[in-house]
């Protein structure tokens, strides 16, 4: 095989004799001098063609396959690749004919977990994906953000961020959070807890998720609210769980009706200050009544206070959590709603039993959340902003 000139090398050239092989070699390819699975003389009958070392064409070889130009096939020799680096990485023209797939190359359709199946099948795009416009969940007043202040928080702590900050963390949160996290809450929502029982996770999606890790079983049945919120739902579907839709009326959750249909539910889901999406506040006796029973069914009450910091007027009722007696309550909160959706924080109070087997497998998840958005909104907090 003679494609190479008698004046291959070129001394002017600031490149080597191997790297000279080597673009000859592969203009040679391109211009389809080259043919795919055309094989390539040995190195050291090529070296003996050009009069070089052999290690010339070796190194010349040993770039071409690294660059994809070429395959060796054990026992066979080195030939021109059957697929180019430049078709597998340059785009099509528009107007180029489709070239037609070889056998191989057909991939079969991916295969999910039944629980994957039905969490995709509950999926529902954020509703921070449409433009702004009124009654619009999820969502608050974004045009009301103090953004320069904001801005300036996150500048200072950036700037300042000691070392130790950008190693791993406790998956708790960060502490300074978690402490203005439990006196806000002690003080606004009447909420028992102490820093201990604050978990940072990452909104009240990552607390469901966490919840329904923790807690179901495949099969277990979970009382939710009808109609409730859909994020719930996906979540306990990914857990395998067995979702009892219960009524919902001017007094909140009914009660009763949950005893009636599972008596021996796993987990309750309800926004009792708020109900989503009718907006009513579930009363004190019904309050009492599922306090009651989730104490004697040794069942859990995962209490998603979502937005609770927008009220009309007059305090709220007491949060579930501060009735509690038993430690049945898992009391959720989110500062997406009440800051901006993308923040992404949010929290979990913990009964203490709970609190360190929860943290030992959200180090398996995702270790913890990020830490500047968490200091920035501590200072946020500390401040009084």
């Amino acid at each position: 095989m003679t494609i190479f000139s008698k004046n291959l090398f070129d001394p002017a050239l600031d490149i080597t004799l191997y790297q000279q092989v080597s673009t000859h070699l592969r203009g040679a390819i391109l211009s389809g001098e080259l043919k795919s699975g055309m094989k390539l003389p040995s190195t050291r009958s090529l070296a003996e063609e050009l009069n070089v070392s052999r290690n010339t064409v070796l190194n010349a070889y040993r770039q071409l396959l690294a660059e994809g130009y070429l395959e060796s096939r054990e026992r066979s020799g080195t030939f021109v690749a059957a697929f180019l680096p430049e078709l597998l990485l340059t785009a099509p023209r528009p107007d180029a004919p489709i070239a037609a797939r070889p056998q191989w190359a057909e991939s079969p359709p991916p295969v999910f977990s039944e629980r994957a199946k039905a969490q995709i099948a509950a999926s529902q795009p954020p509703s921070g994906r449409m433009s702004p416009r009124p009654f619009l969940p999820e969502v608050p007043a974004l045009d009301a953000f103090p953004y320069q202040l904001w801005s300036r928080l996150i500048v200072r702590q950036a700037r300042r961020m000691p070392l130790s900050n950008f190693m791993y963390q406790e998956s708790a949160g960060y502490l300074p959070l978690r402490e203005e996290i439990a006196a806000h809450l002690t003080i606004s929502r009447q909420v028992h807890c102490t820093t201990e029982q604050v978990v940072v996770v990452p909104g009240s999606q990552g607390a469901l998720d966490l919840a329904a890790r923790m807690l179901l079983n495949v099969g277990d049945p979970v009382w939710m609210e009808d109609p409730g919120y859909p994020g719930a739902r996906g979540a306990f579907l990914g857990a395998g769980a067995q979702i009892i839709p219960v009524p919902v009326d001017h007094e909140g959750l009914v009660v009763d009706s949950g005893i009636a249909r599972a008596p021996q539910a796993r987990l309750v889901y309800l926004t009792p200050s708020h109900q989503f999406p009718l907006g009513v506040t579930m009363s004190l006796s019904r309050r009492l009544a599922l306090l009651d029973w989730a104490k004697h069914a040794n069942a859990y009450i995962l209490e998603d206070d979502y937005d609770s910091e927008f009220r009309f007027a007059t305090r709220p009722l007491a949060t579930l959590q501060g009735l509690d007696d038993a430690d049945r309550v898992i009391y959720i909160g989110t500062f997406s709603r009440v800051l901006f959706p993308s923040i992404r924080i949010g929290y979990m109070i913990l009964p203490l039993a709970l609190v360190d087997a929860f943290l030992k497998v959200r180090r398996l998840i995702d270790i913890h959340t990020p830490m500047l958005e968490q200091a920035v909104l501590a200072d946020f907090m500390i401040e009084g902003h």
